[in-house]
């Protein structure tokens, strides 16, 4: 029985290697309208994802998010880091592989995309606002990991709201691993690019703020259900 768990749990590995960068690759860029199709859309392809392993293994596409559960005591150091390994490989291998299918064009309108919103060539928030909202944004994502019950619809109705309001820095709610992979990628095909890892120190400080006020709202309201009872 135990080699049987311990092959689903292989199986569940190996899909969050291979196959939920790929999703993540469609369902976690920036859209141009703030329609409410491609939230749905982007909301629903993460629900099916998670679904399919969350039962067999908690591991995130999420850095921050790993790095939250290893302050809650969730998860071990060695697992934490693990999963951050994971992760850098498996979004290695989706970016490449969406890369080579798209041009340089089209890789950087769905995936690299780091530029605050601007339409006609007026920006419609300046960096201060769009860094806040990030902020935010990446607590309420993180904070939807939180709940342990229906927890795949929660956090996919979560990243269906934020794709709906966030005006993103760089096209990622502050996913350090996937902007320093597409950013490598996009300048391995294409040198002349921009990086956009120019900018990830800024996607550095919204990921550990907002892991940060998430762990502490969540030592709040431990301590003020603790009182209670």
């Amino acid at each position: 029985m135990d080699d049987v768990v311990e092959e689903k749990n292989k199986i569940a590995r190996f899909h969050n290697l291979l196959i939920r960068p790929n999703i993540a690759c469609f369902a976690g860029q920036y859209q141009r309208s703030n329609g409410l199709i491609y939230p749905f859309l982007s909301a629903f392809s993460l629900y099916i994802s998670r679904s399919l392993v969350l039962s067999l293994t908690p591991a995130h596409l999420n850095p921050a998010v790993t790095f939250l559960h290893w302050l809650r005591n969730e998860v071990p150091l060695a697992i934490a880091v693990t999963f951050c390994l994971v992760q850098l490989v498996g979004f290695l291998f989706g970016v490449s592989l969406f890369r080579s299918l798209v041009s340089q064009t089209e890789f950087n309108d769905y995936v690299v995309m780091y530029e605050i919103v601007a339409v006609d060539g007026v920006r419609k928030i300046n960096r201060l606002q769009a860094f806040l909202l990030e902020v935010v944004l990446s607590m309420i994502f993180h904070l939807a990991h939180s709940l342990r019950d229906r927890q795949e619809t929660t956090v996919a109705a979560a990243w269906g709201f934020i794709q709906f309001v966030s005006y993103p820095l760089y096209g990622f709610t502050s996913n350090i691993t996937l902007l320093l992979v597409t950013s490598t990628v996009s300048y391995i095909f294409s040198p002349l690019t921009t990086p956009s890892f120019l900018l990830l120190y800024l996607n550095v400080f919204a990921s550990l703020i907002a892991a940060l006020a998430a762990w502490c709202l969540d030592l709040l309201c431990q301590r003020s259900v603790e009182e209670e009872e």
